[in-house]
């Protein structure tokens, strides 16, 4: 069973990070994806100035973009949560240009930015 859930304790953070190639930062948010309990995906992000940062997203199999975009679109549903309305992910690449523009992302002045009002409402229209 897959599972994507927000990590609060610093050990857990720090072995996804470990297990899926992620540079651990302790003044980060981080959520993981577990497959019948074993981790296949973890992303950190942050908010600085009322902007969020998916900072990094990596999953033990980095062709699996379905999981790429369930792990992106839980982080970008918990910023707009807290009312956080625009996002950069930060990394560029084969896989993340992918990635960003599965999870929802454009291009913005040559970086992946999305903006979350309406996105995870009924009167999305976008």
């Amino acid at each position: 069973m897959l599972k994507v859930i927000p990590l609060t304790k610093p050990e857990e953070q720090m072995a996804v990070c470990y297990r899926c190639g992620l540079e651990y930062d302790k003044m980060q948010f981080a959520y993981a994806a577990y497959e019948n309990d074993e981790i296949v995906g973890g992303a950190q992000f942050y908010i600085k100035e009322g902007v969020g940062y998916l900072s990094d997203l990596r999953l033990t199999d980095m062709e699996n973009y379905a999981l790429a975009m369930l792990l992106g679109r839980s982080v970008l549903n918990f910023l707009d949560l807290h009312e956080v309305k625009e996002v950069y992910f930060e990394k560029n690449g084969e896989f993340y240009d992918k990635a960003a523009k599965i999870i929802g992302f454009k291009s913005k002045d040559g970086k992946h930015y999305a903006y979350l009002e309406g996105m995870f409402t009924a009167d999305h229209h976008h």
